[in-house]
């Protein structure tokens, strides 16, 4: 098991390349499953954002949304078992994950890879009959099922874990949709990363944050976003706050000023994105009064 990674530092470059290697492959390997699957997790910034400057850090793991819907006429226990089959992937320390050793051929020792499976909480996965893998379970999460609602279908390319270069197909989750599991993820763990990851988003998105907004704006009933915009207005309340200082210390600067730089610049962006949904929804309801 890989140690729970808190800094910038350490994400290293052979890392996350190796990721990258392990995204690939489960590309090729559950290519018959994409219907189903959605990228979510860190790799997003990275897969939606290609060309943002400063790059994003990139992942050191992969995180994968299943459709659990889609999934419940045997499917999810085939899904396991072509993995399973490659040899390549075997059970992790937690319930929900698969890991796999990449060898870079590079003299140095392989990297472990974790790859985790998360689905919606409110559809149920039928279980299979005897328990293909024992102790394996998804992780159900709240805000997983919004990913489905405008995943973009990329080409990928890259090399697979045993170094063979390949393009595939996958389904990834889009910035707006990441962001509301990101905000529900700050609002439920104490992980540096999960706040670099929102305000990197917020900072860099080519289309501007205020598409970022009206997306979150066009969802204004779904409880799900409405829960993640309460997160984001607690966990960002001044610079001080939890999230503002997550930011903080994921950069782990030495000097106070940078520290403090941060902290503004993560809280204003953060600000600024809630303003302009709440602004969107004063507005919406005087259109709903005025038909």
């Amino acid at each position: 098991m890989n140690p729970e990674p808190r800094f910038e530092a350490d994400y290293t470059e052979r890392q996350v390349t190796a990721a990258h290697r392990v995204l690939i492959d489960v590309g090729q390997v559950l290519a018959s499953f994409s219907d189903c699957m959605v990228v979510v997790g860190g790799w997003v910034p990275d897969l939606r954002m290609p060309d943002a400057e400063p790059s994003h850090v990139g992942s050191i793991d992969v995180d994968i949304a299943l459709d659990a819907a889609r999934l419940n006429t045997g499917r999810y226990a085939a899904l396991l078992k072509v993995l399973l089959e490659t040899r390549r992937y075997r059970q992790g320390s937690k319930s929900f994950q698969f890991v796999t050793d990449v060898d870079l051929g590079d003299g140095e020792k392989t990297v472990q890879v974790e790859v985790d499976f998360l689905a919606p909480t409110e559809v149920k996965l039928i279980k299979n009959r005897p328990k293909l893998l024992a102790g394996f379970r998804v992780l159900q999460t709240e805000a997983c099922g919004a990913v489905f609602r405008s995943p973009q279908s990329l080409v990928l390319t890259g090399k697979t874990i045993r170094g063979a270069d390949n393009t595939v197909r996958l389904h990834v989750a889009s910035v707006a949709e990441f962001l509301v599991m990101k905000a529900h993820a700050i609002g439920g763990r104490d992980k540096p990363k999960d706040s670099y990851d929102l305000c990197y988003c917020l900072e860099n998105y080519a289309d501007g944050i205020e598409a970022l907004a009206a997306d979150w704006r066009a969802q204004r009933k779904n409880k799900v976003y409405v829960k993640a915009a309460t997160i984001l207005k607690e966990k960002f309340a001044g610079p001080e706050a939890f999230g503002p200082q997550q930011v903080v210390e994921f950069h782990n600067a030495s000097d106070a000023e940078t520290q403090a730089m941060q902290a503004r610049q993560a809280y204003e962006a953060v600000q600024r994105f809630l303003y302009l949904v709440k602004r969107w929804r004063i507005q919406g309801r005087r259109t709903e009064s005025e038909k």
